[in-house]
């Protein structure tokens, strides 16, 4: 039994493991190489979706992989899924509604094909610019579709993309939508910006790194978090002790246990440290 048995823990991958050059610095290497071989359950949860996460290492992760905010569990290790918690086809109707009042934005769509390489499926109705660069840092070539329908399901998830004020109203719509009886087919992650995360309602990085935990047999008490952004608040708020990089967002501090360095000087190996003094 080493120092870290029976301990699980899950970094956000972009601002939080990676530094501001996309590489995972010297220092956190090594505290997750130490971390590993004293027992522990090292893994990343990102809202970064199966052809868009291209750092995989086995040396440095060694449990499934949340993917697309929770939408997903991958195991690399094996090359299967573990759960595909994405949108069925049930949100079609929603979708067509999104697709025809904010005709500005681009709708990415990243359903699962068994039947192609990697497993994936990016679709996008309205292709705009934001988008384009969207994929382009994620190194991905969407299939251009014109209606949901198009898509594979389930979805791991869906984003919208465009201005500012379009995914303000965007966000207000979809609210307004999960208002009615009949409930929502479309949840989403709050944001300010020009990218907003759809995901199945009752569907975050929380929920989905409990069912994780539960999968790999470790209680939630011993279950650490650590991440930068509004995505990542959902499972600061289920940790044993959530900690939050000096570079990350105001609300996601609100939700730290422990504030450490930045990721460019080793955020997660200062979480690691703690870890240890808390065991």
């Amino acid at each position: 039994m080493g120092k870290y048995s029976g301990i699980l823990l899950a970094s956000d991958y972009d601002g939080t493991l990676a530094a501001s050059d996309g590489t995972i610095p010297g220092r956190v290497r090594q505290a997750i190489r130490a971390f590993i071989a004293e027992g522990g359950r090292f893994t990343v949860s990102t809202g970064r979706t199966l052809p868009g996460f291209h750092a995989y290492d086995p040396d440095l992760i060694n449990a499934p992989v949340l993917l697309a905010n929770g939408g997903m569990i991958y195991d690399y290790a094996a090359g299967t899924v573990t759960e595909l918690l994405g949108l069925d086809d049930g949100c079609i109707p929603d979708l067509r509604k999104v697709c025809d009042r904010f005709p500005e934005l681009a709708v990415e769509m990243y359903g699962w094909n068994p039947d192609r390489v990697p497993h994936a499926d990016t679709c996008c109705i309205h292709l705009n610019d934001r988008s384009r660069r969207h994929f382009a840092g994620h190194r991905i070539v969407p299939r251009e579709i014109c209606d949901p329908s198009e898509a594979s399901f389930p979805c791991a998830k869906v984003m919208f993309a465009g201005r500012e004020e379009d995914i303000a109203a965007a966000q207000e719509f979809l609210t307004a939508r999960a208002a009615r009886a009949d409930g929502p087919t479309l949840g989403f992650v709050p944001t300010k910006g020009t990218l907003l995360e759809v995901l199945r309602p009752g569907v975050n990085k929380g929920t989905t790194l409990l069912r994780l935990a539960e999968h790999l047999g470790i209680a939630r008490e011993n279950v650490y978090v650590i991440g930068d952004g509004d995505n990542d608040i959902d499972m600061l708020k289920i940790a044993a002790a959530a900690f939050v990089p000096a570079n990350g967002d105001p609300a996601a501090k609100k939700h730290a246990s422990y504030l450490v360095c930045s990721n460019d000087d080793g955020a997660v190996a200062d979480a690691i440290e703690r870890i240890g003094i808390l065991r």
